[in-house]
């Protein structure tokens, strides 16, 4: 483990050098670790912080509640802890901006963190936020309360917050957890020490750390990453200081998209001819299970269906946490140039072909499309994974 400059804000954060760095406060799994262990150690998963990392102290710390509910209150952890039935849920959390890097090598948008598998997978371990919401005396009539506001102990000028709708925060089968542990350690600094909310299924950007405070109100947050930033642009938009109308009327992200993703063959290794193991995750939104994940050969025209070696369910048939596929194909690289994968959900929504570019680069779930290429060293063949192969002269014009 190491630790930040002194010069760093973080400084006193301990952190996994291993981790890829964007800037001072982000980092993500590299993708040859990733596919190492289901459970995402948390020195390793990824990190999305807006800001330094806020000092909290456990004992003093408090979580008010407000809004429509009858009784405004305030909880401690210990309190929390107490108070409530304890829970456990399997979610994986994906930032919005997941496999960006590879909507930045067609063009460079705003969104400036070459993302490569922004998502990790943890069991979580809190309280239901319904069972907490229900302790207050939440309204339930959804024609007043409409969003779950939630704000961070985040201490930059901006601050943070973030909502979603109470349909969704109050879901009997949603599992949103107010959370103070992940793979049953304590939550570090980076992942929301001492509380954060899992809002399962939801890009990762609801899951708010540092949480201090949950309004129940008609509206959603007016915080401008909510607004303006955590959307999928229509792909016209290239300035979006000249269509700020247009921005604010675009939905905001909530469920994640269908998605896959190859762990093995990792990128730049040989590309052999022979029995070929693929292994990789595939994960989806709104607890709907991930049915199948496909490969090709040949461009799409016929497909071979891969086994789950790993798939966590909920009591109600939900999928929160990725899923992990594996298949054996036979490789010849006479006769393959490219091998496909795709995943299918229980909604029958699949991957697009190609990638659809936004400016955020949000959302990326193009099929995931390996290349065999002749190596550096001009010895052989290679596998190539899309950022390896797309970061090539010309490559990225799809």
């Amino acid at each position: 483990m190491t630790s930040a400059t002194p010069k760093d804000p973080d400084h006193w954060v301990k952190r996994n050098p291993l981790q890829w760095r964007h800037g001072k406060t982000n980092a993500e799994c590299p993708v040859e670790l990733l596919g190492n262990a289901y459970a995402t150690p948390p020195d390793l998963f990824f990190i999305r912080s807006h800001g330094p990392v806020p000092r909290l102290d456990l004992d003093s710390h408090r979580l008010s509640i407000e809004g429509f509910v009858e009784t405004k209150k305030s909880f401690s952890v210990a309190e929390l802890k107490s108070g409530f039935p304890v829970r456990k849920v399997w979610s994986a959390l994906v930032c919005s901006g997941s496999r960006r890097k590879e909507l930045n090598l067609i063009k460079h948008g705003g969104g400036h963190i070459d993302w490569h598998s922004a998502v990790g997978n943890a069991e979580w371990e809190g309280v239901y936020l319904r069972d907490v919401l229900l302790a207050c005396g939440v309204s339930q009539d959804y024609s007043v309360s409409k969003h779950v506001e939630f704000e961070g102990a985040d201490t930059h000028a901006a601050g943070y917050s973030t909502s979603v709708p109470f349909a969704a925060a109050f879901d009997p089968a949603g599992e949103v957890l107010l959370a103070w542990a992940m793979n049953g350690e304590t939550l570090p600094p980076d992942h929301g020490y001492p509380l954060r909310v899992i809002v399962p299924g939801v890009t990762g950007a609801r899951s708010c750390k540092w949480l201090r405070r949950i309004s129940v109100q008609s509206h959603e947050t007016d915080h401008d990453m909510h607004k303006s930033y955590y959307k999928v642009f229509p792909p016209h938009i290239l300035n979006p200081k000249e269509f700020k109308e247009e921005i604010l009327a675009t939905p905001p992200l909530y469920d994640i998209s269908i998605n896959s993703v190859v762990f093995d063959p990792p990128t730049k290794t040989p590309a052999v001819k022979g029995s070929l193991p693929v292994r990789g995750y595939a994960y989806c939104g709104g607890g709907r299970p991930v049915h199948r994940v496909e490969l090709s050969l040949d461009g799409g025209m016929t497909w071979i269906q891969s086994k789950f070696s790993n798939k966590h369910l909920t009591s109600a048939g939900r999928m929160y946490a990725w899923v992990w596929w594996e298949a054996v194909i036979d490789f010849d690289p006479a006769h393959h140039r490219e091998l496909v994968v795709r995943a299918w959900d229980a909604h029958v929504n699949t991957q697009p072909e190609r990638p659809l570019w936004n400016y955020t680069g949000m959302m990326n779930n193009c099929q995931f499309r390996l290349k065999v290429a002749p190596n550096k060293i001009g010895r052989g063949l290679e596998w190539q994974h899309p950022t390896t192969w797309m970061a090539e002269p010309a490559a990225a014009k799809l």
